[in-house]
């Protein structure tokens, strides 16, 4: 797709992913239309001087408003969180918003459409079959078996239930070409931004835990580059990991702390340890009838699996070419605060 002059929507434009996907789409002369909702923050996008088209991804109506006259949808709008609670909130938002979307832009005759979803809808390498030496062992690539099916975690049952219903979708004559990108750990914000300062206070505590997880970092910027590229170069049909640097957990901890300045205490605790403060978490939040549960069994199941993925494709067909981790790392956090 030639992107010179051709209107855009964003949706989720006012969040980290979104605008830098609005930004990188200006530089490629396209015309970037942001979609928000009417509550959301959009004085970035304001300054940017963009149409916006204000929508509920819930609200079909109102999504195919948004649609009218644009020709190309890049879907990059959900509800990232790792929480145990609001399943049917996170279905309302990651689910059915994306299909609303993919409707309304097949009403309104939108002919390409990009959905953003996770390296958590395609799968991960369980460290059962690779105890040792993992490091040489094949990295996830787009043609992985998804194997986190048992895992009751509501982002990634929406996110991968969001793929099988676009999936199903584009297969309908007349809807539009689909392309769906699968980006890994995203690292962003800006240097004394919320997220800097969360990790700074983690990285002043006495200790850090030391996991043996291999985890996939890839910044925000590379992120918005490979989608806009999807857009362009993306096959119909195809999805595409959007990832960057394989690095274990332990020395990701060792990179930061020396960004940072900072001498990291790092301590291996037991799984079969932190599997019972899960537990015992859960139960404490049911008991005292808190809402919110951030820490449960199933999240602490993923360290049972390597998060190392192939951007190879992408690579190949997009031209995607993602930066060293250690100078995302130096760019965002080298600041001291």
């Amino acid at each position: 797709m030639n992107l010179p002059g051709k209107k855009v929507l964003v949706t989720g434009a006012a969040g980290t992913l979104g605008s830098h996907v609005v930004r990188e789409l200006l530089t490629r002369g396209a015309q970037p239309v942001a979609h928000a909702r009417a509550e959301s923050d959009t004085d970035t996008l304001d300054r940017l001087g963009i149409e916006k088209r204000l929508a509920d991804l819930r609200d079909g109506p109102a999504l195919c408003r948004a649609a009218e006259g644009i020709d190309a949808i890049i879907h990059s709008a959900a509800w990232v969180d790792f929480r145990a609670d609001r399943l049917t909130q996170f279905a309302g938002i990651n689910t059915m918003g994306a299909v609303l979307m993919f409707e309304a832009a097949r009403r309104a005759g939108v002919p390409r459409f990009v959905h953003v979803s996770s390296v958590g809808a395609v799968g991960a390498r369980s460290r059962k079959d690779a105890p040792a030496g993992a490091r040489d062992m094949d990295p996830v690539n787009e043609n992985q078996q998804f194997n986190l099916d048992h895992l009751r975690i509501p982002y990634i049952m929406t996110k991968r239930a969001a793929e099988r219903e676009l999936l199903a979708a584009a297969a309908h004559a007349g809807s539009p070409s689909l392309v769906i990108v699968n980006p890994s750990i995203i690292l962003s914000g800006a240097t004394g931004g919320p997220g800097n300062l969360r990790i700074h206070r983690h990285f002043r505590r006495l200790w850090l835990p030391d996991f043996p997880n291999l985890v996939n970092i890839v910044d925000v910027r590379d992120v918005a580059a490979g989608v806009v590229a999807a857009l362009e170069h993306g096959r119909p049909g195809e999805r595409y990991i959007l990832g960057g640097d394989d690095i274990p957990a332990r020395e990701l901890a060792l990179q930061v702390s020396h960004v940072l300045g900072r001498t990291p205490h790092l301590v291996r605790i037991p799984r079969t340890i932190i599997g019972f403060a899960a537990r015992a978490a859960e139960l404490w939040c049911r008991f005292a009838g808190r809402s919110r549960i951030g820490f449960y069994p199933d999240l602490v199941r993923l360290l049972d699996y390597d998060w190392c993925f192939s951007s190879a494709k992408a690579r190949a067909e997009l031209g995607y070419r993602p930066r060293a981790l250690l100078i995302s790392l130096e760019d965002y956090l080298s600041e001291t605060m």
